[in-house]
């Protein structure tokens, strides 16, 4: 399966600029997350705004590609002003397919974002997958829940900068050994105002191996992962197999849906 990592200064207004990353790729595309500090409070309105705005322009012009896209973007609340979603689309065979609103919200960020509820996932060709948008990594909680969903891939936009390089590499590789699945962080570049992102974007193996990494420059990778490496993972290591899940019940309650399902102690 491949997986295409578009490692950018990202800024979805520029949709000339999205469409030339996605020329020539073929699978799953997935860019950085949306949201970026750095700028002033006042600043930083004025361009969620501006983008929630554009979001339906831009979701059109990305469907008519034809390409298989996960695009972080920002949401317009219905009815709370100056309140958005930092939402993620995924976009396929011309067609926006589903989303995912941010549940767990960075506290530097409440001032604009509003949380959402649930942790869905997507199946496209046969591969079942999840999202969680940067910081929401941290939790080991939440990759339980979409693993449990049926899972083979995680997929994490984010925008972490500097000062939490230390914690990027080894909350990805820990979700994908917890839950012996593939993770792909997906992290903006650049500076944005008076914050630097470091990039380093990355595939980690259901063992927790580390597939290939960016440097902290614009790159678009394309990755082959072979899916069949989760179940060898999981028979060599049965930690996931033997996950109690009553101990969960009651938050998977919460967040889950009819679709958890049970896992196959066979």
């Amino acid at each position: 399966m491949k997986i295409n990592i578009a490692q950018i200064e990202y800024d979805p207004i520029d949709i000339e600029k999205l469409k030339g990353v996605l020329s020539g790729l073929d699978g799953i595309t997935c860019f950085p997350e949306c949201f970026a500090l750095g700028r002033s409070g006042i600043e930083t309105l004025q361009y969620l705004n501006k983008i929630s705005h554009e979001s339906k322009t831009i979701i059109e012009e990305i469907k008519k590609t034809g390409k298989t896209v996960i695009l972080p973007l920002i949401e317009r609340h219905p009815v709370m002003r100056n309140r958005f979603y930092n939402t993620t689309y995924i976009i396929h065979d011309k067609d926006l397919i589903g989303s995912y609103r941010r549940v767990v919200v960075h506290p530097m960020e409440r001032a604009f974002i509003q949380s959402g509820k649930d942790f869905p996932v997507f199946e496209i060709d046969d591969v079942t997958f999840g999202l969680l948008i940067c910081f929401e990594i941290a939790f080991p909680e939440l990759t339980r829940i979409i693993a449990l969903k049926g899972a083979s891939i995680i997929f994490v936009p984010a925008s972490t900068p500097e000062e939490a390089d230390y914690l990027w590499e080894v909350r990805l590789k820990a979700r994908a050994i917890d839950n012996q699945l593939f993770v792909v962080g997906v992290n903006r570049c650049g500076k944005v105002g008076n914050e630097t992102y470091i990039g380093r974007s990355m595939v980690v193996s259901p063992s927790g191996d580390i597939i290939y990494e960016c440097n902290d420059n614009e790159e678009i990778k394309t990755i082959e992962i072979d899916l069949a490496e989760i179940m060898k993972e999981r028979s060599r290591e049965p930690t996931f197999s033997e996950f109690e899940i009553e101990v969960y019940d009651k938050f998977l309650e919460r967040f889950g849906d009819s679709s958890i399902q049970n896992i196959n102690r066979s």
